[in-house]
């Protein structure tokens, strides 16, 4: 049977436009849609996420900017020691005498010809000194990156902690608020009912209002807060909130452990390195006042009788008072100052971090009055003024005071506790180490052991 040529033209076509539409769904279905759903409907892969300090701490030791450069500063400096070793170069000296003249001294039939060896050999020790000196120098900047490196990570422990405290003041204003608008209604009932005064109503309203506008306060503070966190790894903020617990106090280190370690504070370490850079840069200093040897060997041509010679000449300079004389005594200047520096600063490294111990025991002595005292009297206070309250014993006014006595103390304790791990973080950033393990290692001791540190401590720090 035979088709006509258009029929089979036309079925071709369409199978092929079928082809072409299977393949545009596909495609669409498989890869566009999905894409624009994501696009339009999906969060940002930060939205509900929690920060928590090791993750701030991590951050800032692999993106801050400042310690990113220490790294390239160090290798500087270890590219100086290896300029250190480099000696005087040797010379290899061409020289022709009685040429291109006059006379017989016309062309150089008549010309000598020298060719020398010469090297300048330094004396006093230079290059080991200018060896010692770019090792100090660069054992100095390592030791100070560590230490800035304390600092850094103690300032983004301290702004990660005042976004706790932010979230707290937050979560204690929204209890607040629920308090409050309970009352506002009971307060709402009963001035229907002729109980209460219309004038404790607007009160009441005025009191929430004042909470919510201090709940927006916070919300900016909070987002201020976490935008200067994360500016401390150089990046916007990726989080929604932070997490962690300080309902656990950190231990107070003892005094004893303090003293202890004195010694190996990153600071005082930082002081001896500078003093041996000082000490390095004497020892230069007086290397550099010697004079070099400048010795030349040489073989001598002479054109006109055709014989040879050797050569030797050597030469230093007369130095009848030392050339360097300055700089050794600025050089001895800096060094009895840094020794003095050294004395001066051990004192205050110790003065400091018992004093910062002194402040620790304080603020946890008051964390503990407040929440063991102050605390269960407050809600004692507050369940009695709200039960009287309801039967008529107890005015608005005082329901409204002991509300807010409550949550003063409970703003307060937040607060102390924000205040003792600042505290602990800036003992850590002297002493340059964690406390806990030590602390811990001191508490293992036997009773009588502990007796003795706290009878020799006397209680005060």
């Amino acid at each position: 049977m035979n088709y006509p040529l258009w029929r089979v033209s036309r079925f071709f076509t369409t199978v092929h436009r079928l082809i072409f539409l299977t393949r545009f769904y596909f495609v669409l279905f498989r890869y566009v849609l999905p894409g624009i759903a994501l696009s339009c409907f999906v969060l940002p892969s930060y939205a509900g996420t929690s920060l928590t300090i090791k993750q701030a701490l991590k951050k800032t030791l692999q993106n801050n900017v400042e310690l990113q450069l220490y790294p390239l500063i160090i290798r500087g400096s270890e590219a100086l020691e290896l300029q250190a070793e480099v000696t005087p170069l040797a010379r290899f000296d061409v020289k022709i005498e009685n040429s291109l003249g006059t006379g017989i001294y016309e062309g150089f039939d008549a010309s000598e010809i020298s060719l020398s060896y010469g090297q300048i050999v330094e004396l006093g020790n230079k290059q080991l000194s200018r060896k010692q000196f770019a090792s100090d120098k660069t054992n100095y900047l390592k030791q100070e990156y560590q230490i800035s490196r304390l600092d850094i990570l103690a300032e983004t422990s301290r702004r990660f902690f005042k976004n706790i405290l932010i979230q707290e003041k937050l979560s204690l204003i929204a209890k607040r608020m629920e308090i409050e608008q309970k009352a506002l209604t009971a307060i709402q009932q009963r001035a229907k009912a002729g109980a209460a005064k219309q004038a404790d109503v607007s009160k009441m309203r005025l009191r929430v209002g004042h909470s919510k506008m201090q709940e927006m306060k916070l919300t900016s503070e909070l987002e201020i807060a976490q935008k200067r966190l994360s500016a401390m790894w150089v990046s916007e903020p990726e989080f929604e909130s932070v997490s962690g617990s300080m309902i656990a106090l950190p231990a107070i280190p003892s005094r004893k452990l303090l003293i202890e370690v004195i010694s190996e504070l990153p600071r005082y370490q930082l002081q001896l390195a500078q003093q041996r850079v000082a000490d390095s840069r004497l020892l230069l200093a007086q290397s550099n006042g010697a004079g070099n040897l400048d010795f030349a060997i040489g073989i001598k041509q002479h054109q006109q009788s055709s014989d040879q010679s050797l050569n030797f000449s050597f030469s230093m300079p007369l130095a009848f008072k030392n050339p360097n004389r300055g700089r050794i005594k600025a050089a001895r200047m800096q060094l009895e100052q840094s020794e003095m520096q050294l004395g001066s600063i051990k004192r205050s490294l110790k003065l400091t971090m018992l004093n910062s111990r002194h402040r620790l025991l304080s603020l946890t002595q008051q964390h503990n009055m407040a929440e063991t005292h102050l605390l269960p009297q407050a809600q004692r206070l507050l369940a009695e003024t709200e039960k009287g309250f309801r039967v008529g014993h107890y005015s608005v006014l005082q329901w409204i005071d002991a509300q807010s006595e409550l949550f003063s103390i409970q703003l307060k304790i937040a607060e102390l506790r924000i205040h003792i791990f600042n505290q602990y973080v800036e003992l850590e950033r002297v002493v340059g180490r964690s406390l806990a393990t030590e602390t811990q290692q001191l508490e293992t001791k036997q009773p009588e052991t502990k007796q003795l540190d706290a009878l020799n401590e006397g209680e005060r720090p």
